[in-house]
Order: structure tokens, then C-alpha cells, then sequence
């Protein structure tokens, strides 16, 4: 007997569900030897995919690839005069609008229409895509320093840089390249067009300047706020009013502006204080909404921005929410923004999903040349995989990074990667390890103590030694509550979770409620 599936007569008036119903399942008796094999006359085999769910899929896959900010962006376009492909962009803004939602192909619906609307969509983003004309300006400067530049060309950049003003996102790129094509004018004689450039030149001129002179104040700032990142020094709160100045600044170019933005995030960042940003997310969001800052890049990373700022304020549900949009997109920054979320999930309690994330971006961090990123990516898998019953997994992975990395983690997040890997020893009974470990580094503890006391957290590390004096019995239990209390650990809900969930684990009921 021999398997065969018929197709119905016109596969394109069913939706993928009545599609697999309509398959016929016959059987077919054989005298040939070769019984085995399918028989084609006028049937089609179950294994040839069908082209019609080929683009089924890829329509989908736009679907899903769509931002919440891209749909407001489509929302305000029109221009479509066919019912059928309005009906078809009204449910595809609504789907991607609304990720627990999926794009649903109506019966009978024409793929040729799925395919223009596909387009008409890509193509409205396009248009107002600082990227997009950023990659446009870069190839036109290339081809005016290979002095290959066509005609075609010239006249587009002619019209742009007529059309371009101080405010626009990729400003000063196109003063630059217009400086580059006024040599390459003036030694062909192309008076008309040097008049057109020079006069754009000189009307900017002092624009550009101002540019250039707070480019080179940010630089001094983030100079500054790396140190207060790295070192946890206090920053000179001065810049969060210049910086700020600058972002909220109309007459400035977006570029600049979003330099200053970044240097902002990362202040709220390391300072544990998002409170003076709310304006700032209103206007970048609002901005990013008119296409003023869009780009497909610069979106994904408010998102990320925007889940930090919701973590901050404890929200973590909505935190996920946009890290979850934030990784969409997998650009050189898909590590950090996934690191973000994993972060997030962690406290979350959401292991699992943290776990998934983690697994799926191991390759991605093993070849990370950003040792930041891959730390903090081992750290979370560490903690990860504790969380989820693996501590001896979890420590194990720990120790090979540790042998492996040892000068790295030192220059980078050594304080994350030491609480992550000496908690799990602990959470498997590695006691001595653990200790061995943190008199091995003495000034992990006091340098832990420093950055504590002026930021006002509890010495993790410095704690979990203390555990371990107890459990291999060089203290009693008493002295180690009397020990946690002068680290600032007090009883009842200020216990933090992290420390919390450690008492709960490796004390168990040896440790009373309250200290």
C-alpha cells in the first residue's frame, strides 16, 4: 500500500487550517516492485511545502518583526484605496500592536496583496529612517572622495542639502560631506553647484561649530560618568543639567542629542536614580514617534532604556514587556540588550524564560569581543542555573570562567561575577571553597564595604564569608547574626530578596525571622 495526500483543486481559497483538513488520504494498491515509492500521478507528496505557506510564514515573520512605535508610525500613513489591503493593513497594525496576539490570514486572501502591503509598509518606514539616510550620505561621501560619484546622485544630494537644517538627525554628516564635495566641484569648474554648496555652507557654518564644541563636551562628561560607573565615585551632578540642555535643545541635531541622552541613561544608571528622566523618556519616545529619531536600531534601544527605567521603579512585569520588544531586533547590541532582560526575569522570579534567553545567546557571548557583555552573561547563566536547582552546574561553570578570565573579571563587573559564582558554592555546600576564594582576594571585601557604605547596599560577599565561617564552625550562630547586623542587615522587610532567599537556602530553619 502506498501513501499519497491530495491537494484541493485551488489551494489559495483555504487558510492553512482548512488547508490541512483538506487533505485526502488514499491508498493505492501496487503490483510494481518498488512499493515503496510514492505514486505522483496527479497527486502532490506531503513533503513538497507548499508555496503558499512559504509566504504565509514570511508575512508572519514581518508581523512579529513590527515595534509597538512602528505601528503608531504605519497608523498615520495612508493612501490605500483597495478595501481588501486596508482590511489587511488594519489587522497587521492590530497583531503587531499587540504581542499576545498573531497575525491571522483570512480564507481566499490574495497573496499578491499581502505582498504590497508588506512593501507599502517597509517603504513608509523607510522614508522617515535616520538610518536609512544616514547609510545614503555615507555612500554618497564615498563616491565623491573615489571621484565616481554620478549625475543621478548629484542631484539628489543637491536637493538634500537644500532641504537639510541644523535640526536634522544626520546634520553633521551632510556638512561634512558637502565640505568634501566643494573641493571636488571647485576643480571642475561647476560654478553653479559650488554656489549651491558654499551657500549652504556658510548658512550652517556656526551651526556646525556648536555642534562640534558640545560633541567635545560629552566627551569630558562621559569621561567623568565612566569613572562613577567603574569606580562608584561620586559625579559632578552639574552634568545632568548640561546634558540635559542639550537633549532637550530643538535646535540641535538629533545625533547630538541622543549622545547626550545616552551619557543621561547611563548617570540614572550607575547612580541607582532614574527620577530625573521621566521628561526625558516623554520627549525621546514622542520624538521617536514623528520620526525624528527613528531608525529600526535607535528604537529597539529605548526599549532596553526603557525596561531599566521600570526595573528601577520595581515594575518588573513592564520592564520584561520592553525587553522583550528590545531583543526583536539582533543588531552588535542584542547581547546587552538580552543581558538586560535576563536581569530583569531574574528578579522576576522568572527563571525559566530567563534560562531559555541565556542558552539561546551562549554562542553569541562566546564570541563577544564586549568582555563586559560576556561577563555579565556568565554571571546571569550562573545565577540562573543556581536558581533553577543546578548550583553544582552552576559552580562548575563559574570555575572554568573564573581559571580562564581571571584578569578580565577583574577589570570588569568582578563584584557581579564574585556574588554569583561564591552563592552558588554556597548553595551546594562548598564552604571551604568559598572561603578560600574570598581570603585568596582580601580587597574584594573592603572594596565591596567602600562602594556599599556610599551607596547605601549590603556587602553580599563580605556576608556569604561569614556564612561560610559558620557552617565549617570557626563562629557560632550568634556571632553571625551579631556580624550581619553591623554589615546593616536588619530583620523583617528590609531584608533584601537576594539575601533573603540565601538565608532561606543554606541556614534554613537554623536562622530565627528576626536579628
Amino acid at each position: 500500500m502506498i501513501v499519497v495526500f491530495r491537494l484541493p483543486p485551488n489551494p489559495l481559497l483555504y487558510d492553512p487550517f482548512q488547508l490541512l483538513l483538506s487533505y485526502t488520504l488514499r491508498f493505492f494498491p501496487t503490483k510494481q516492485p518498488l512499493s515503496n515509492f510514492y505514486l505522483l500521478n496527479h497527486y502532490l507528496c506531503f513533503f513538497i511545502l507548499s508555496p503558499y505557506f512559504r509566504h504565509m510564514s514570511r508575512f508572519q515573520t514581518f508581523s512579529d518583526s513590527l515595534f509597538p512605535g512602528e505601528v503608531m508610525i504605519l497608523s498615520r500613513h495612508s493612501g490605500m484605496s483597495d478595501p481588501e489591503k486596508i482590511d489587511i493593513l488594519k489587522r497587521l497594525l492590530h497583531s503587531a500592536g499587540n504581542p499576545e496576539e498573531t497575525f491571522e490570514v483570512k480564507p481566499g486572501t490574495d497573496k499578491r496583496k499581502l505582498s504590497y502591503v508588506k512593501t507599502w509598509c517597509i517603504d513608509k518606514l523607510k522614508a522617515v529612517d535616520v538610518d536609512v539616510r544616514l547609510s545614503r550620505l555615507l555612500q554618497w561621501e564615498q563616491q565623491i572622495l573615489l571621484d565616481n560619484i554620478g549625475s543621478d546622485e548629484e542631484k539628489t544630494f543637491l536637493q538634500t542639502i537644500r532641504k537639510t537644517n541644523a535640526s536634522d538627525f544626520n546634520f553633521i554628516k551632510c556638512y561634512e560631506i558637502a565640505h568634501r564635495y566643494r573641493h571636488y566641484l571647485q576643480v571642475r569648474f561647476r560654478k553653479k553647484e559650488v554656489a549651491t554648496v558654499v551657500d549652504f555652507l556658510d548658512t550652517f557654518h556656526r551651526d556646525y561649530e556648536k555642534s562640534k564644541q558640545l560633541s567635545d563636551e560629552i566627551h569630558v562628561a562621559t569621561r567623568d560618568i565612566l569613572i562613577l560607573y567603574e569606580k562608584k565615585q561620586e559625579l559632578n551632578t552639574r552634568w545632568i543639567g548640561i546634558l540635559s540642555d542639550i537633549f532637550f535643545d530643538e535646535g540641535n541635531d538629533g545625533y547630538t542629542r541622543i549622545l547626550a541622552w545616552i551619557r543621561l541613561v547611563l548617570i540614572a544608571n550607575s547612580s541607582n536614580d532614574y527620577s530625573f528622566l521621566e521628561e526625558h523618556f516623554k520627549l525621546f519616545e514622542a520624538k521617536l514617534l514623528d520620526g525624528t529619531f527613528y531608525s529600526k536600531r535607535i528604537m529597539a534601544n529605548f526599549y532596553s532604556q526603557y525596561l531599566l527605567f521600570y526595573a528601577n521603579r520595581q515594575d518588573f512585569k513592564k520592564a520584561a514587556y520592553y525587553g522583550r520588544l528590545s531583543i526583536k531586533l539582533k543588531n552588535n547590541d542584542y547581547l546587552y540588550y538580552a543581558n538586560n532582560l535576563v536581569a530583569v526575569l531574574l528578579r522576576d522570579k522568572n527563571t525559566a524564560e530567563a534560562l531559555d534567553i541565556l542558552k539561546s545567546t551562549a554562542t553569541i557571548a562566546s564570541e563577544s569581543t564586549n568582555f563586559h557583555n560576556r561577563l555579565t552573561h556568565i554571571s546571569y547563566f550562573i545565577r540562573a542555573l543556581t536558581d533553577s536547582g543546578k548550583a553544582e552546574h552552576a559552580e562548575s561553570r563559574g570555575f572554568v570562567f573564573y581559571n580562564l578570565f581571571k584578569k578580565e573579571i577583574f577589570n570588569y563587573r568582578w563584584h557581579l561575577f564574585f556574588s554569583v559564582w561564591l552563592r552558588a558554592m554556597a548553595y551546594c555546600g562548598k564552604f571551604a571553597g568559598l572561603l578560600k576564594m574570598y581570603k585568596l582576594y582580601p580587597g574584594i571585601g573592603a572594596e565591596e564595604m567602600r562602594q556599599n557604605k556610599r551607596q547605601g547596599g549590603f556587602p553580599f560577599i563580605t556576608f556569604m564569608s561569614h556564612v561560610a565561617r559558620y557552617r565549617l564552625n570557626e563562629i557560632s550562630l550568634s556571632e553571625l547574626k551579631h556580624t550581619a547586623k553591623n554589615l546593616g542587615l536588619q530583620g523583617g522587610m528590609n531584608v533584601p530578596d537576594d539575601v533573603a532567599d540565601f538565608i532561606r537556602v543554606v541556614l534554613k530553619k537554623e536562622w530565627s525571622e528576626g536579628i
